[in-house]
């Protein structure tokens, strides 16, 4: 006799055997899980959460590059314009001190040229006046010889001496005082 139950077993082929088998391989199934996730998925996760900690901590550590790069550019910057003002201000000093420099040239060249000018002058002035008394001595010799020509043509002394003082005369007084 079979049990209402029994049939229901034999037609779907459900037996003891198959239970106890299906009962052990689930116990087997949870062990393996378990032991799966406490010897593989625990590490894995693990690994994975260094890895993901590893990959915040370079990405601050690059943040901070970054930022320090920055910084540095802005310091080079400010550095690089520093530097062009104070070449800037360098040439303009090496300008002003040029055009100094030129100006005191031209002025010492001025100044020269001034006092070559008046050294002329003074030579000329000499010159003109040793021109001046040799030409006072010339007419002195010429009068002279003149006045020994007609001296001798006359030879009287009241008119020698009156031919003297006219000729003096001529000459003038003032050309003799200098």
């Amino acid at each position: 006799m079979f049990l209402a139950g029994d049939s229901l077993f034999r037609i779907i082929g459900f037996d003891g055997q198959l239970i106890f088998d299906s009962i052990i391989t689930g116990i087997n199934v949870f062990i393996l899980f378990f032991a799966l996730s406490y010897f593989l998925f625990n590490p894995v996760q693990k690994v994975l959460k260094n890895r993901s900690d590893k990959i915040k901590s370079e990405l601050e550590n690059a943040k901070k590059l970054e930022s320090d790069a920055t910084a540095f550019r802005a310091q080079y910057e400010k550095k690089l314009a520093d530097t062009k003002i104070e070449v800037e201000k360098i040439i303009e000093d090496a300008r002003k001190n040029a055009k100094k420099m030129s100006e005191e040239i031209v002025a010492e060249a001025r100044t020269e040229a001034q006092n070559i000018i008046n050294r002329g002058n003074k030579e000329i002035e000499q010159e003109k006046a040793k021109a001046v008394d040799e030409l006072k001595s010339q007419v002195i010799n010429i009068s002279t010889l003149n006045a020994s020509k007609i001296i001798k043509e006359t030879v009287n002394a009241k008119s020698e001496d009156k031919l003297f003082e006219e000729a003096l005369s001529e000459i003038g007084a003032n050309s003799w005082q200098g």
